[in-house]
């Protein structure tokens, strides 16, 4: 228990007053969120691009039926 006591008081110490300031403001939060949301469409994207790819894969195009 007071390695990880020792751990957390090494890093609250190297926290600067810079990423702090970082840390509350709305602006950067908002590009972090962004940030995240945009890398997930790109892993998707990867991920359907490699089973297009794959000869064991096949998509089929769903053609919606008039009643």
């Amino acid at each position: 228990m007071p390695v990880l006591l020792l751990g957390e008081r090494i890093y609250d110490s190297t926290l600067s007053p810079e990423n702090k300031e970082a840390m509350n403001n709305p602006k950067i939060k908002c590009r972090m969120v962004c940030d995240k949301k945009l890398y997930r469409q790109q892993e998707i994207a990867e991920a359907i691009s490699f089973y297009k790819r794959s000869k064991e894969y096949k998509f089929e195009t769903n053609q919606t039926k008039e009643n």
